[in-house]
């Protein structure tokens, strides 16, 4: 049978450009095993706005990543200070 492409969203926090650059190593990697992997960073303008396509993309995804860190988790426990 015809075998599916997987569909991989990766969720992280802008933490810093050296951070950025290695969750898109990670969906670069992704991509060259096969997978239809995406983040933010391939998709700079959506039409809907970033919040839209980011649940969008959550649900359409057959697996999701998430690349916790402290900034990630600070912000996901609403302890994140402003700025």
């Amino acid at each position: 049978g015809v075998k599916s492409v997987k569909k991989v969203f990766v969720s992280y926090s802008w933490d810093s450009d050296a951070h950025q650059q290695r969750v898109r190593q990670l969906v670069d990697d992704l991509r060259g095993y096969g997978f239809a992997a995406t983040m933010d960073l391939y998709e700079p303008n959506p039409p809907k706005g970033l919040a839209a396509w980011m649940v969008e993309s959550i649900r359409g995804a057959d697996f999701v990543l998430a690349v916790i860190t402290e900034t990630y988790r600070k912000r996901c426990e609403g302890e994140e200070e402003e700025g």
